[in-house]
């Protein structure tokens, strides 16, 4: 229990890393300093400034403009501004205090959060939203706070859609006309759930995670439009009068009964379902009003849905490409024929995807990967179509949204140059597919650039430009930009047609989004699409005969086309004015480049490029820059929290409290326990720390507690752990990491009660001593699994451990193990979702501790409510994964062990019950065949443990079968309630011979375990 607190309490102070992907928070090499504002501490590393002083402008306006309508004011909270991934996102978290972390990157073009007048602005309001909703804490959870630091966040254990919900409702800072909940992607997502079949999601399936499009997306478009309902009934006043009750309350898992009060004596069951109603009301409106005019009739060639994205047509025109993420399959290059052939996946691509393609049979396309350990980059790569193999073209240029000049003579795409910037490049492509001199055509601060398309003749490009508080369309001349929309509908995804005639594109003037031409000889804009969804992205085939573009489903989005007639071009719905934008710079813009060419396929060129824009506000009336610090780890390391425990040792009852912290970049986390054993009067203590401010990671513990004799006598020890210490290195790729970790430790061993000597008769007795052990850890997983699997469909894990004590390492004690494992998991042709899961590892052993087994096999133990509970908070295994199911636990031990499992997993169905904002929800149920096959044994010249060398005819087999239940506790953990009957085979290679019969007899045993299998 002490082993568990003092894990419990270092996860707790390390709380979550800001990325999977990252084997670390954030660079060593950063140098971090800090701005100090009232309400707040920015911390930024080298690069960051401008962009920092704007956070703590735009937080100190968001505290003023957010504390009033949500009722509650904190006293400081932590913002990190990091620019080391190539992704817009954020976020928030009131433990161990309040912190919101932002990524220098504005949203890409087709994204939920298109919809902004400033990005920036509307990220920092989101998350704050996020503190001053999950850190107003009240009743016995705040007296609680009081008395034993930051443990409790009653807001935090809500459904999704509340708390994603109430920063959408507030992230555009009071204007309509901007955010998510303007946003005409999420009427449209909303509107396609409340008409299409099966039906807008029910309140319980809206309250965990969704099996189906759009998934993540989920809790912010339903959560938004659910809060704006709310507000629109009840008022702000209502809301913020809920959220201090249901932050006041013991036990947060009962919003809707708490909700009564506040929403007219309504559950929220009741206003779901009149909110779903008024979504199906707002839809067919919107239907009505669409149909008036001929509805566009496109052929659909992909029928997949999830996210989709950039169709673009083969030189050639035998295929569409496109990119995918699919909510079954890895995500990638995709192709697609004219008439609707599927052609498969073409490379795996895991982030960005944007692409051109150069000839058919090769793509240059932007992929991001993780770069130099701590960031994640996109980058440009030659994708060989036909094989799936990629090739570099830049390192570390951070280069998105490619596109090429007709027949290749140059490559232009858009780069994150700086935190926040973003410049329009191009750079020579020789024949062999080298870039050459980088050109900086347009970059200033302010205006962000996307989706470049060169005309047929070369000299012009139009893209998409976000400026002033509005996007629209722009076009590059001989170094001059002009608007080709000046509006404040969300115009993007430019694309030319083969004779230069129009330039396409998709806007969500009217409401919703279709495709629209402007032509270049007029500049008139006619109306292409007539949707009832939304259609995006068009690319014209290389013959101008068909438009090939992305038309959005239930489902998610597909690859359409229709023909390009533009004589059937209609009217286009009339665009909502520009909005006032104080400091918008003028739409044209002059730049010069000057630049070193480079022969290789890496940016190493050098660049500077110069910008003349004229501003229409002051440079006076800019705030003056405030000033900034060193950034100190001191000023959140200390402890948070203090809790008192009664556990229990070798000897009887321990009393003792626990504490820990962490400081806000992650860089020191530190954790300690101090405890009494009341038999044997005798103090402990256990203390951990973790260094995230090297590479490799650094690992330090001590500990000192009572524990027993490993011998059969009967005695009381001091098991001191002067030193755990560890460094650990990783090699990480978002689709796989390796990590090794090398460690040493040693260990005091004192007789407290009992004889201090071994004791003769005893067969392996046992000296108190000094182990002083060496140690190594290799383990490796590039497994994959998607949102629809049961299990991990893909690849594999694999781990080695090493150990050594001897006289070379200052050791009285001399012991050696070794212990691997590798898992592999297959998908079954033809089965969907079906999967084959093989897992083998095994053990040597030499010496040991006074007669303790090395190794043990065995069936899986009944686990008691606290283990469950536990386990389910930390998100453990109920079992050992070097589990013999059907036999005893603990049934064989040795001084070596081999070992296989083997398990076919598949579905049976999805009844996704569950109960309003009930916090257990039933998604899916799964079943397992499974068969294990292992066995210990004595190495020879060791101790006899197990009583056989390894033979073949010692194998023991274990068969059974598992009913699974996949569960959501608390609206976020999935884990599988796993309910098995096993059966001890006995040994297939020596006559089937049955069990020991010291086993007991051979039976089926029926077993519970909460947690996913290996």
């Amino acid at each position: 229990m002490r082993r568990a607190l003092l894990a419990v309490a270092l996860l707790g102070a390390l709380a979550a890393a800001p990325r999977p992907a990252a084997a670390q928070p954030y660079d060593p090499a950063y140098r971090w300093r800090t701005i100090d504002t009232a309400h707040f501490r920015i911390h930024f590393h080298q690069g960051e400034e401008p962009l920092a002083q704007d956070v703590a402008v735009v937080a100190e306006r968001a505290h003023a403009a957010l504390t009033p309508v949500l009722g509650y004011a904190p006293r400081r909270t932590e913002i990190v501004l990091s620019d080391d991934v190539d992704d817009a996102n954020g976020s928030a978290t009131p433990l161990p205090y309040d912190t919101i972390r932002l990524y220098a990157v504005p949203p890409p073009s087709l994204s939920e959060l298109n919809d902004y007048r400033d990005w920036l602005e509307s990220l920092v309001f989101h998350e704050y939203v996020h503190i001053l909703h999950l850190d107003h804490v009240g009743g016995i959870p705040g007296a609680a706070n009081r008395i034993f630091g930051k443990l409790f966040a009653p807001n935090g254990l809500v459904p999704a859609w509340m708390t994603e919900g109430l920063a959408v409702l507030h992230e555009s800072n009071g204007d309509p006309a901007s955010g998510r909940n303007a946003s005409a992607i999420h009427e449209m997502y909303a509107r396609a759930l409340a008409l299409e079949p099966p039906g807008f999601p029910p309140l319980d399936e809206a309250s965990n995670p969704l099996l189906e499009w759009p998934v993540g997306t989920a809790p912010y478009l339903l959560g938004g439009r659910f809060m704006r309902f709310l507000e629109e009934r009840y008022g702000d006043a209502a809301i913020a009068g809920y959220l201090g009750r249901q932050g006041a309350q013991l036990w947060p898992y009962a919003p809707s009964w708490v909700a009564r009060p506040y929403f007219g004596g309504r559950s929220f069951p009741e206003l779901w379902a009149e909110y779903a109603e008024a979504e199906r009301g707002r839809g067919e409106e919107v239907v009505t009003a669409v149909r008036e005019r001929p509805v566009t009739a496109a052929r659909r060639l992909t029928a997949r849905g999830g996210r989709a994205e950039n169709p673009r047509w083969s030189p050639d025109g035998s295929f569409v490409a496109y990119w995918r993420r699919p909510l079954d399959g890895r995500p990638g290059l995709f192709r697609v024929s004219p008439e609707g052939e599927d052609l498969g996946r073409a490379a795996t691509v895991d982030a960005n995807g944007t692409f051109a393609l150069r000839t058919p049979g090769e793509a240059i396309a932007a992929i991001g990967e993780v770069h130099r350990e701590f960031r994640v980059y996109d980058d440009l790569r030659r994708v060989d179509l036909r094989t799936g193999r990629t090739r570099a073209l830049t390192r570390g240029e951070r280069a998105t949204d490619p596109d090429l000049a007709p027949g290749g003579a140059f490559l232009v795409y858009v780069q994150r140059s700086g935190p926040g910037v973003l410049a329009l490049v191009r750079r020579p492509l020789d024949a062999a597919g080298r870039l050459g001199a980088r050109e900086v055509l347009f970059s200033h601060r302010g205006a962000e650039v996307y989706e470049p398309r060169v005309s047929p003749d070369g000299r012009r490009i139009a893209f998409t430009l976000q400026e002033g508080g509005r996007r629209d369309l722009a076009l590059w001349e001989d170094g001059r930009v002009t608007r080709l929309t000046d509006d404040g509908a969300l115009d993007t995804s430019p694309a030319w047609t083969p004779d230069g005639r129009f330039v396409l594109f998709d806007s969500d003037r009217g409401g919703l989004y279709n495709l629209y031409a402007w032509e270049a000889a007029t500049g008139e804009i006619s109306q292409v699409t007539n949707v009832e969804t939304g259609a995006f992205q068009p690319d014209v085939s290389p013959d101008g005969k068909t438009i090939a573009f992305l038309l959005y489903s239930r489902a998610g989005y597909d690859v359409a086309t229709i023909p390009l007639d533009p004589g059937s071009f209609m009217p286009p719905f009339p665009a909502p004015p520009a909005p006032a934008a104080a400091g918008e710079q003028t739409s044209t813009s002059t730049s010069t480049s000057t630049s070193t060419s480079t022969s290789t396929s890496t940016s190493t060129s050098t660049s500077t490029s110069t910008s003349t824009a004229t501003s229409t506000a002051s440079a006076a009336d800019d705030p003056a820059p405030l000033p900034s610090r060193p950034y100190r780890a001191l000023d959140t390391l200390g402890p948070t929290f203090w809790l008192p425990f009664l556990s229990g040792d070798a000897s009887g009852t321990v009393v003792g409290a626990i504490t820990g912290g962490v400081d806000v970049l992650f860089r020191h986390a530190w954790a300690a326990q101090a405890f009494w054993s009341t038999p044997t009067r005798e103090p402990g203590y256990a203390l951990a720390y973790q260094g995230a401010w090297s590479w490799p990671r650094l690992d330090l513990s001590s500990s000192r507690f009572v524990g027993s004799s490993p011998d059969p006598g009967d005695r009381l020890l001091s098991v001191w752990t002067l030193a755990d210490a560890g460094a650990t290195f990783t090699f990480t790729r978002l689709a796989r990491v390796t990590a090794l970790r090398l460690g040493w430790s040693g260990t005091r061993y004192d007789t407290l009660a009992g004889e201090p000597g071994p004791d003769p008769s005893l067969p392996y007795p046992f000296r108190d001593g000094f182990l002083s052990d060496l140690s190594l850890r290799i383990s490796y997983s590039d497994a994959r699994r998607f949102v629809r699997s049961i299990s991990p469909e893909e690849g594999r894990n694999a781990s080695l451990s090493l150990r050594y004590a001897g006289p070379a390492t200052g050791s009285d004690y001399e012991l050696a193990r070794a212990r691997g494992s590798v898992e592999q998991y297959l998908r079954v042709p033809g089965l969907s979702r079906t999967v084959l899961a093989l897992r083998l590892s095994g053990g040597l052993a030499r010496g040991t501790l006074g007669g303790s087994a090395p190794f043990e096999l065995g069936g899986v133990s009944q686990p008691d409510v606290l283990s469950i509970a536990l386990g389910a908070a930390l998100g453990l295994t109920g079992a050992p994964p070097d589990a013999l199911r059907g036999y005893a636990v603990g049934s064989f031990e040795g001084t070596g062990y081999v070992l296989s499992n083997g398990e076919l997993r598949f579905p049976l169905g999805a009844p996704r019950l569950g109960h309003g904002t009930w916090p257990l929800f039933l998604r899916r149920v799964h079943g397992a065949l499974f068969a294990d096959l292992g066995e210990t044994f004595d190495r020879p010249g060791e101790p006899i443990l197990a009583g056989n060398r390894l033979s073949g005819e010692a194998l023991r087999l274990g068969v059974g079968a598992e009913l699974r239940l996949e569960l959501v506790l608390g609206y976020f953990l999935r884990t599988d309630l796993r309910l098995g009957l096993a059966r001890a085979m006995g040994a297939p290679f020596g006559g089937w011979r049955a069990a020991d019969a010291w086993l007991g007899p051979d039976e089926v045993s029926p077993y519970v375990i909460l947690g996913a299998s290996f």
